[in-house]
């Protein structure tokens, strides 16, 4: 059973905060991160094409445009969280190396 994600909800999304609570991110938390992203992307363009689809052909359906609106915006929600997170490891990942280096080559 994996365990939780909990570091990013903890820190409220700061890096900076994270810092003090973490020794060190794999890289492959960053990967995994946008994994997640880009595999959402799929849902989200067909998503906003539905809506788009709706709203041009049929613009007197406010219910199924409507539903199609909610829907976007859930999945648009997701998304830019897995986003969040993907810079919020990078970012960590990032704060690590300055530490340990004085700078960054990613």
């Amino acid at each position: 059973m994996p365990r939780e994600a909990n570091l990013f909800r903890i820190t409220g999304g700061s890096p900076s905060r994270a810092l003090k609570r973490v020794a060190n991110i794999p890289p492959s938390w960053i990967a995994r991160a946008r994994k997640a992203r880009k595999s959402r992307e799929p849902e989200v363009a067909k998503a906003l094409q539905k809506a788009s689809r709706l709203r041009r052909r049929r613009p007197n359906a406010r219910a199924a445009i409507r539903n199609a609106e909610t829907e976007v915006r859930a999945l648009l929600r997701e998304w830019e969280t897995a986003y969040q997170k993907q810079c919020f490891y990078y970012g960590i990942r990032a704060l690590l190396e300055i530490g340990r280096k004085g700078k960054t080559s990613l």
